[in-house]
C-alpha cells in the first residue's frame, strides 16, 4: 500500500487525460488508469474543475534577503512561490552582498534552508577567486553573469567547462553610450532608449561567439527581442548547447506602460514596443523559446514610486501570478496547451532537477488548479513583500487550490501546511 493517489484530470506529456498519480516516499511511483490505481492511505479525487499539473519551476527569481531582506526573504519569496504553484525556484545572485565566493554561497545555503517553503537551486556569480569554481559546482546549480561580468568571464570561459552559465544580455558599452548621447538627466520614459534593442542584440552575438566550442551550456534569460532569439535557435542548430527563456511581461507589456506607471513598469531589460511584444509571445506560442521565467524581482513600493530615473530599482514580483496567467492564456486559446512545458518540464531538464513532469521516479511535487474561475490581480494581496504589478487588475480564469511537495501537502486552499525550512536544495552535482 502506498501513500497516496491523486485522481482526476491530469496533465501528462502535452494533454489532459483522466488518470490516478500513485505517490510513495515522496516520489510518483505510477500513472495509471482510474481504474487501476494502486491501494493507497489516502485517496484524493479532483472536482471536476480542477487538473493537477506537475509542480512549477521557475529557474529565475530574486529572493533577495541578507542586507535586502526588507524587500523580500526567502519565506515571504517561497510563500509566494507556494500560493502561485511553484514548486522549485532558483534563486539569483546578485544580493547584497553579492554571491561571489564559496563561503557567501554557503552562507545563503544555510539561510535558504532555514526558512524556505518550497525547493530551491542556487546560482553563484562569476567568481572573484576562480580556484573555487570547482566547490562552488557542487553547491550551485550554475553560474549567472551580468553585464558589468563580461569582461572577467571572458578570462575564466575554460574553467566553466560543463556548467550551466545564464546570461543577462545587454551590452554595458552601448547602455554607456546611449546614456551620454542624451545630453540631459535621464527620465523614466527614456529607459527603453537608455538599454536599446541594439544592446541585447549585441550581447548576444558577442556572447555566442566568446562561448563557442568552450563546452558551456549557455543560457539567455529574459530576452526581449526576436532578434536574439532567432540568434539563439540558429546556435542550437549549428550544434551549440544553447537555451533561452522569456518572461510574460516581455511577452504581454509594452513600454507605453512606462508613460502610465512610471518606476512600476521600470526593468532590465526594458519593454518593448508591440511589435517585439507580439515577436515574443509568437516565440512561446510556437515552442522557439526554452522557458518561461518570472524574473521575480521584489522591491518596496515607495522604492517603486521614487520620481527619480536612477532611485528607482528595476523589476517587479511575478511568482504568485505567473501560472494563473499561463493557465488564463491556454484557456482563451491564445497559447497552446503545451505552454505548460516551459515553467516545468523544461527548466527542471535545464537545471538537471528531477522535478517538473508528472512520471514515476521524479518528486512528488504536484499542483492542483482550479479552471474557470474569474479573479482579477490586486497586488496588495501578494504574499510577497512587494505589493505593486504592471499586471494589476488582469483577470484571471485559474486559480491555486492544493500543491504537493514531495509528497506531503504543502499548500491547501491558501493555508500553508508546511514549515518554514520544509524546502532543500534541489540541486545535486553530476558525476
Amino acid at each position: 500500500m502506498i501513500d497516496l493517489v491523486i485522481v482526476g484530470k491530469v496533465y501528462l506529456d502535452g494533454r489532459i487525460e483522466e488518470a490516478a498519480i500513485g505517490i510513495d516516499e515522496g516520489k510518483i511511483v505510477s500513472v495509471t488508469k482510474p481504474a487501476h490505481a494502486p491501494s493507497a492511505e489516502k485517496k484524493l479525487i479532483l472536482e471536476s474543475d480542477e487538473l493537477a499539473l506537475p509542480g512549477m519551476v521557475d529557474m529565475h527569481v530574486h529572493l533577495r534577503d541578507l542586507n535586502q531582506s526588507y524587500k523580500e526573504d526567502w519565506y515571504t519569496g517561497t510563500l509566494s512561490a507556494l500560493r502561485g504553484g511553484v514548486t522549485l525556484v532558483g534563486d539569483m545572485p546578485n544580493n547584497d552582498p553579492p554571491i561571489t565566493s564559496l563561503s557567501r554561497l554557503r552562507h545563503k545555503l544555510e539561510i535558504a534552508e532555514s526558512k524556505a517553503l518550497v525547493d530551491f537551486a542556487l546560482y553563484c556569480g562569476i567568481p572573484e577567486n576562480p580556484i573555487e569554481i570547482p566547490e562552488i559546482k557542487r553547491i550551485a546549480c550554475g553560474f549567472k553573469a551580468y553585464p558589468e561580468d563580461y569582461e572577467r568571464l571572458w578570462r575564466i570561459f575554460d574553467l566553466l567547462k560543463g556548467s550551466l552559465l545564464v546570461v543577462h544580455a545587454e551590452d554595458p558599452e552601448v547602455i554607456e553610450e546611449r546614456r551620454r548621447s542624451l545630453g540631459r538627466s535621464p527620465r523614466l520614459e527614456d529607459h527603453a532608449e537608455i538599454r536599446p534593442r541594439e544592446a541585447e542584440l549585441r550581447a548576444v552575438e558577442r556572447l555566442l561567439n566568446a562561448a563557442r566550442g568552450k563546452s558551456l551550456r549557455m543560457h539567455f534569460t529574459h530576452l526581449s527581442l526576436g532578434g536574439s532569439i532567432s540568434r539563439t535557435v540558429s546556435a542550437r542548430l549549428d550544434g551549440e548547447d544553447i537555451t533561452c527563456d522569456v518572461t510574460l511581461h516581455h511577452a504581454l507589456l509594452s513600454s507605453d506602460l512606462l508613460r502610465r506607471l512610471g518606476g512600476i513598469a521600470k526593468v532590465n531589460p526594458p519593454l518593448r514596443s508591440m511589435e517585439d511584444v507580439r515577436v515574443v509571445f509568437n516565440a512561446i506560442k510556437s515552442g522557439c523559446v526554452d522557458a518561461i521565467v518570472s524574473d521575480h524581482a521584489p522591491h518596496l513600493l515607495e522604492e517603486k514610486l521614487r520620481e527619480d530615473y536612477d532611485s528607482v530599482p528595476p523589476g517587479f514580483p511575478g511568482l504568485e501570478i505567473y501560472l494563473p496567467i499561463i493557465l488564463t492564456l491556454i484557456l482563451e486559446r491564445r497559447l497552446p496547451l503545451q505552454a505548460i512545458d516551459l515553467y516545468s518540464k523544461n527548466p527542471a531538464r535545464i537545471l538537471g532537477v528531477g522535478k517538473g513532469v508528472i512520471s514515476p521516479g521524479v518528486d512528488a511535487d504536484i499542483t492542483i488548479a482550479r479552471l474557470g474561475v474569474e479573479k482579477r490581480i490586486n497586488a496588495s494581496s501578494f504574499s510577497s513583500k512587494a505589493k505593486y504589478t504592471p499586471f494589476e487588475g488582469w483577470v484571471a480564469k485559474a486559480s491555486i487550490t492544493k500543491v504537493f511537495l514531495r509528497g506531503v501537502l504543502a499548500l491547501e486552499e491558501g493555508d500553508i501546511m508546511v514549515s518554514r525550512g520544509f524546502g532543500r536544495n534541489a540541486y545535486r552535482p553530476r558525476d
